[in-house]
């Protein structure tokens, strides 16, 4: 995507971030495979300590969701092709923790990479960025929660509903295959469970709602609370670096670097684990460029 701009200055500004953003671009990325092994091992973890009675319900439902939401950056990385470093024979490694990442999210690696794809190239453009939807959130908490269902169906029918014609039999099959594991292994959890002596409310809450709590997290912290309100489409400006308090800066990682969203935006090959450390190298290119750095909770300048 050509980008241009109305002075030399910012020109050579945006150069130079290019040329440092290289720098971090490349490498077999560890620390998303483990964060990957880290999902379901939590998972599993907390699923086996609920079935032999040592895990009370709540904090099962609350593990589950963060453990749902853990999976969802494997799927992520693994979308812009950043799990295997440009090694093409580690690929599969890329494509399997997508696949993975995405049986906890309970969203189709194959529908996601169009879809995600899209809101790169129409990003805040109202009717061609399918993430778009996400702006209704801003009309309310209850409302939120039928919009995060929407949109979470979305991720799952963008492929058959905008690109089935175009993709071949063998990536149907794939799709197909994964959407129904998508609901089998939940319903044998939820049988396993029961057989386990737990109620079936107890097991459909940290099965079911365990999992949305985990996924309305990430769709509001990853989708919405970045592009808000929704009004810029340029570059620089079309996504938010959020700031936390400095109070609470010890609490960080557990936003996965997407608080800076902006970073991703720019560089979408830069890992996860590395837009910190390119966004202290760059915010003053950031600054120039007009890119929101605000407040993550008052989003007043910062």
């Amino acid at each position: 995507m050509s980008v241009g701009f109305e002075n030399d200055s910012l020109k050579a500004d945006n150069k130079r971030a290019n040329q440092l953003a290289r720098r971090y671009i490349g490498g077999m990325a560890y620390p998303t495979v483990a964060l990957l092994l880290v999902s379901y091992s939590g998972l599993a973890t907390t699923l086996f300590l609920f079935s032999e009675g040592l895990l009370p319900t709540l904090p099962a439902i609350a593990f589950f969701a963060v453990f749902t939401y853990f999976s969802y950056t494997p799927l992520h990385e693994a979308v812009h092709g950043n799990i295997h470093g440009g090694n093409e024979k580690l690929r599969w490694i890329n494509d399997l923790s997508g696949y993975l990442g995405g049986q906890l999210i309970a969203v189709s690696f194959m529908s996601h990479r169009f879809e995600h794809f899209d809101h790169h190239r129409n990003t805040n453009v109202a009717d061609k960025d399918p993430d778009y939807l996400i702006s209704q959130f801003s009309n309310g908490f209850v409302h939120s929660i039928t919009v995060a269902l929407r949109f979470l169906s979305l991720q799952n029918l963008y492929l058959v509903k905008k690109y089935w014609p175009k993709i071949s039999v063998r990536q149907k099959v794939i799709y197909c295959c994964e959407v129904a594991l998508m609901f089998v292994w939940r319903l044998v959890l939820v049988v396993w469970l029961v057989g386990k002596g737990s109620s079936v409310f107890s097991a459909l809450a940290i099965v079911l709602l365990g999992y949305f709590i985990g996924a309305y997290f990430t769709v509001y912290w990853f989708a919405y609370r970045p592009h808000h309100p929704y009004k810029r489409v340029a570059r620089y400006e079309n996504s938010a670096s959020l700031i936390l308090p400095r109070s609470l800066r010890h609490l960080e990682w557990f936003w996965l670097g997407q608080n800076l969203h902006s970073i991703h935006h720019l560089f979408p090959r830069v890992p996860f684990y590395r837009y910190h450390a390119l966004h202290r190298e760059i915010e003053s290119t950031l600054r120039l460029h007009g890119t929101p750095i605000i407040g993550m909770f008052d989003r007043s300048p910062r």
